[in-house]
């Protein structure tokens, strides 16, 4: 580990470990504003897919799926029981968020 005999311009061992902090914290800062827009912008998608693959696999056209229109998705078919809040029969959209 460097000692602040080694960094010009440094006196203090603790100056040099704080210079480095903010460094870091500074990189940090960038990066974490980014990811909540970028996140958003996913989540939007998903959603998005979630809408589009409800609306497809809702055969007649409902609102809902029941068991019968789940059958070509092995995800969906695997998991109806546990996705089916109140076991009501079948699976509205906020039953897959």
């Amino acid at each position: 580990m460097p000692t602040a005999t080694m960094v010009p311009g440094v006196r203090h061992p603790l100056r040099l470990i704080a210079s480095r902090l903010a460094g870091v914290l500074l990189v940090a800062t960038v990066v974490s504003q980014e990811l909540p827009a970028r996140a958003a912008d996913e989540f939007e998608v998903y959603q998005q897919r979630l809408a589009q693959l409800f609306r497809q696999l809702d055969r007649n056209g409902d609102g809902r799926l029941e068991l019968d229109e789940v059958r070509t998705n092995a995800y969906l078919l695997r998991h109806f029981e546990r996705l089916d809040r109140g076991g009501k029969g079948y699976l509205v959209p906020g039953d897959l968020r």
